[in-house]
């Protein structure tokens, strides 16, 4: 179709010079033949001029005869009139015929003509001379000698001549003439000829160009109706807006959707349908801050969006470019998400039930099974103890079930949360080693971890990293004959820690290989009856894995074992370090954040100073902080902005953050959005800073036997973990938000441990009582059936899920917070 409308395009082209080139040609051609006529009519007219010259000057010459033989005859010189008028008039009559243009031959003959013409007058002067003499006889001698009448007659022949030659050049001016009359004539219809042919030509391909034209339009009319079919059958709102952020067009799922009619929206800024209208002119700057390319991917994100009855609901909105004829327009397209976000949020509240209902009684389940099998029960008899055991490992199998299972389903949904923070390889993987040691110890393994250096740190979620080395280790355990060891190796390359977990089993078949990690994968069907689990292990090891910015891969060998290997980014010990131990205080008072600095030296933190935000940005990206002390009175946009900033900066969210600000503390959503744990008013008392700085990373404890409270709603798990704590602890257990206030009002506690499903609310609303002004904080442990959420993990000091933390972890966890705060208490 293109060369189609090329060809036609240049044939057009091509017959429109065509035209042009003949109208030029047939315009020469008549310029020629009017120049012709004009040199024609003037040699005509020369012609003419030149035979009345020579009838002139015959006459001239006849009078003069006349008037000479009438003065000889009468003597009479009335009879010299015409004598004299002609002798007077002959010269000049020769001149003038001299001077008009003439050939080589005519011009010898009226040299002739001259020379007779003065004989002539010179013999007529002689006979009158004669006559006035008297000598009338000698006068009419010379006349009848014939003298004259010779040279009169030569005169006449000479003209007779002239006027000849003056006929045959006339004749052939007018032969020319009409042969060139002939020649533009037959020339002018052989140019008018083909410029009829042109112009037929011109005229057929331009009809066949308006026809194509004609099916173009029709081909674009119905391509564009297609188009406007496909869109308005969208159920996606499609906008088109102009590079100023107008609306230009929409299709009727965008009018469904937001509740305006087509002309209410048109030419109206798009920022019109956003929940918080931005100010004229902000959308054209994001959209030129997007640098959005045609033909390259758009960018995507969630906007919250208003109708036109004001209610507000949640989209997804697609932007990306497109040129068009006046320029980089932008194609945005909705997705009303109110019904995800309703699915999403059972989905949530299904998952919490489910883990609250499963994992609770798993726990109590496993956890007194636990301790039965140690011996709290006291001593079993032997057929007794081989049930607990097997009741305690399948109580472990469904444990881990579960688990994986809400794994899969968190990764589905996007609700898999980490809480990253460095964490020391070496620490961990003894960690992992000892649990595993028991399970290993049933199939008769060995587990050999090889020599770990300290300090190698990555950057990660200690319960999910740990989640990964307890799937492999214990897949390798599985899969190794008994009287094997599986080895634990650590190594360090090119900025990676590779953690590797060996077996000596029978190898990986190479026809499973490729789908080793997807969901449910087993080697063959026996492996499920004699190896037990779900094939879900390892696909959320690789999930886990590379949301931690690492990879996970294997090497294996038909009868030679397998080796699994973690590769993770790896952190130097004075990076962590500083994560640990550095505060940031950001106060755009030099002097005052000199002070500041110097009073919380005491708290054996190191402090960095700056003194605006883009200083604040840039520290927080170069190294870790524990801590950030924010002035509110900040240049460029205020503290406010500064957190919300530093809020979006990987590895910032989990962050405590305080506030200093001369005002009072401020309230509202955002404040509480961007999770600033304190408020503190100027004028700053620096004991109080101090105080407050402490309270935060808890420095803050108490000595003595250490009083627990234990709030959680089901009996059996109360029972459960005052077993196990029994002798460790003071513990009062409650089941309830009212008997723990009332427990709290009756003493004080030195530690707590909170579920967050509760029959009257969460165990989260204890925390005002646990942490009041007026007496030092309660280290608090978070033990539910609810996975870890970020937004709770920072706010208390551990966070253990239910039936994926065997007892004696929460039992150690308990110990470990209470060793932290009693040397400092004790000093």
């Amino acid at each position: 179709m293109n060369m189609a409308l090329g060809w036609r395009r240049w044939a057009i082209v091509a017959a429109a010079l065509g035209v042009i080139l003949l109208i030029a040609g047939v315009g020469v051609m008549l310029a020629a033949q009017a120049d012709e006529s004009r040199s024609l009519q003037q040699e005509v007219e020369r012609s003419h001029h030149r035979r009345w010259l020579l009838q002139t000057i015959l006459s001239e010459h006849q009078d003069m005869e006349t008037g000479q033989r009438g003065y000889l005859l009468s003597g009479q010189r009335a009879f010299l009139e015409p004598y004299d008028e002609a002798r007077r008039h002959i010269d000049a009559s020769l001149t003038a015929l001299e001077r008009l243009p003439v050939t080589g031959g005519t011009k010898a003959d009226l040299t002739r003509l001259r020379r007779l013409s003065a004989q002539k007058l010179a013999f007529a002067a002689r006979t009158i001379r004669l006559r006035q003499a008297g000598d009338w006889s000698g006068a009419v001698a010379m006349v009848t000698g014939g003298e004259g009448k010779r040279v009169m007659d030569r005169i006449r022949g000479e003209i007779g001549r002239l006027r000849t030659a003056e006929k045959r050049r006339l004749a052939s001016v007018l032969a020319r003439s009409n042969q060139a009359q002939d020649a533009m004539r037959r020339n002018s219809l052989l140019l008018l000829g083909a410029l009829a042919v042109l112009l037929g030509a011109s005229g057929f391909v331009v009809l066949q160009a308006l026809r194509s034209r004609r099916r173009a339009f029709e081909r674009l009319d119905d391509i564009s109706r297609r188009r406007q079919a496909i869109l308005d059958s969208a159920m996606d709102g499609i906008f088109i807006l102009n590079p100023s952020g107008s609306i230009e067009a929409m299709n009727r799922a965008a009018s469904r959707m937001f509740g305006y009619a087509y002309q209410d929206l048109l030419r109206r800024d798009v920022g019109m349908l956003f929940a918080d209208q931005p100010a004229r002119g902000q959308v054209a700057a994001q959209l030129r801050a997007m640098r959005l390319v045609e033909g390259e991917p758009g960018q995507m994100q969630e906007i919250l969006s208003r109708r036109s009855d004001g209610s507000i609901f949640s989209c997804d909105v697609a932007v990306s470019a497109v040129s068009l004829a006046d320029g980089i327009h932008y194609v945005a397209v909705a997705r009303d998400i109110s019904e995800r976000k309703r699915v999403e949020r059972l989905k949530a509240e299904f998952v919490a039930s489910v883990s609250h209902e499963l994992r609770t009684p798993l726990t109590s389940i496993a956890g007194s099974l636990g301790l039965l099998v140690g011996g709290a029960g006291g001593a079993l008899p032997e057929r007794a103890q081989r049930l607990i055991v097997i009741a305690r490992d399948n109580a472990d199998r469904l444990v881990r079930l579960i688990n994986d299972i809400l794994d899969i389903e968190k990764i589905d949904s996007g609700q898999m949360r980490f809480v990253n923070r460095y964490v020391d390889l070496s620490a961990m993987l003894a960690q992992a080693r000892d649990q595993h040691q028991g399970y290993a110890d049933k199939f008769g393994v060995a587990l050999h971890l090889e020599p770990v250096p300290e300090g190698s740190f990555v950057w990660a979620d200690p319960d999910r990293l740990m989640q990964v080395f307890a799937n492999l280790i214990s897949n390798a355990v599985k899969f190794s004959p008994t009287g094997e060891m599986v080895g634990i190796a650590l190594t360090t390359e090119g900025g990676h820690h590779r953690v590797s977990v060996s077996d000596c089993g029978r190898g990986i078949d190479a026809a499973f290989r490729a789908r080793i990690f997807e969901r449910f994968a087993q080697a063959d069907s026996s492996d499920a009856r004699e190896k037990g689990g779900t094939g879900l292990g390892l696909s959320i090891v690789k999930e886990i894995v590379t949301r931690l910015g690492g990879t996970v891969s294997f090497d294996s060998a038909p009868g030679q074992g397998t080796t699994f290997q973690v590769t993770l980014p790896a952190a130097t010990p004075e990076e962590a370090e500083g994560a640990v131990d550095r505060l940031l205080i950001c106060e755009r008072d030099p002097d005052l954040a000199a002070k500041m600095a110097d009073a919380l030296a005491g708290t054996g933190m190191a402090c960095d100073r700056v003194h605006s935000s883009a200083q604040a940005m840039k520290a927080v990206q170069e190294r870790r902080y524990r801590l950030v002390l924010v002035d509110s009175n900040l240049p460029s946009g205020g503290g406010i902005a500064l957190v919300r900033g530093l809020r979006q900066i990987e590895g910032m969210q989990a962050v405590p953050i305080l506030m200093i600000s001369a005002d009072k503390k401020q309230g509202g959503i955002e404040v509480e959005a961007l999770q600033i744990i304190d408020w503190l008013q100027k004028p700053l008392p620096l004991d109080r800073l101090v105080a407050a700085v402490r309270r935060v990373v808890d420095k803050e404890r108490r000595a003595g036997t250490p009083r627990l409270l234990h709030v959680d709603d089901d009996p059996d798990v109360l029972r459960l973990v005052a077993t196990a704590l029994e002798g460790q602890v003071d513990i009062v257990s409650v089941e309830s938000l009212k008997a723990a206030r009332a427990a709290l009002a009756g003493a004080a506690f030195d530690l707590a441990i909170l579920d967050l499903g509760l029959g009257d609310g969460s165990g989260l609303d204890l925390l005002p009582d646990l942490r009041r002004d007026d007496a030092p904080p309660v280290p608090v442990i978070i033990f539910s059936a609810q996975d870890a959420d970020p937004d709770v993990a920072r706010t208390v000091e551990a966070y253990l899920t239910k039936a994926r933390t065997p007892i004696e972890r929460l039992v150690a966890t308990v110990q470990h917070l209470w060793r932290e705060a009693a040397p400092e208490a004790q000093s």
